[in-house]
Order: structure tokens, then C-alpha cells, then sequence
């Protein structure tokens, strides 16, 4: 799965729209999904083997529920509004990608 959203990318200011969870790390201690984020151009320039145009590492809070991948859970909370009360919405790479649609 990815995640579908333009977003222009900080280092060059080029327009991305193709977002992947390359890598994902659980903390049980913190409660905390790190997340790996590469950005590319289009769905069609990561089929074709291109660079990420961008990567990040972005933390959300929580672990995924039993049953639910880690690479899901991540990218559907990236999507997502953190609440006012989550630590992780001081982090602004925390909202990057809040309205995005995952796509397969």
C-alpha cells in the first residue's frame, strides 16, 4: 500500500505524490510506530525502479491492534489528524501527510 498526496519536498521543493512505508520500527517502552516514509514522484516512476525523491522518519503514537500489520497501521495513522493531546503533533513531519488517500 502507499499513500497518494502531493507534497512538496523540502530539499528541492519538487512535487511528490507517491508516499511508501519503506520501514517501520515498534517501541513497547514509548507506545510509539516509528515510520520510514520515501516519497516519489508518481505511483508510475516507483514501479520503474526510480530514487525516492525524499525520505523521513515521522513517529506516531500507539502500536497496531492485534491482527493489523505494522506497515498499515502506520500508514493509515500518518493519514489521520493526530488528537490535541498526542505528543507526536508538536513534530510538524507528524502532519505531513494528514488527508492523503492509501492506495494500492
Amino acid at each position: 500500500m502507499a499513500i497518494q498526496k502531493d507534497y512538496e519536498t523540502p530539499s528541492t521543493g519538487a512535487i511528490a505524490s507517491y508516499h511508501v512505508a519503506g520501514m517501520v520500527t515498534l517501541d513497547a517502552f514509548s507506545n510509539a510506530t516509528m515510520v520510514m516514509m520515501y516519497s516519489f514522484l508518481s505511483a508510475d516512476a516507483r514501479a520503474a525502479g526510480k530514487a525516492a525523491m525524499y525520505t523521513q522518519q515521522i513517529q506516531v503514537t500507539g502500536l497496531p491492534p492485534d491482527g493489523v500489520g505494522a506497515f498499515a497501521y502506520a500508514e493509515q495513522q500518518l493519514i489521520v489528524a493526530p488528537s490535541n493531546d498526542d505528543t507526536t503533533a508538536l513534530n510538524p513531519a507528524r502532519s505531513v501527510f494528514v488527508g492523503g488517500e492509501i492506495v494500492v
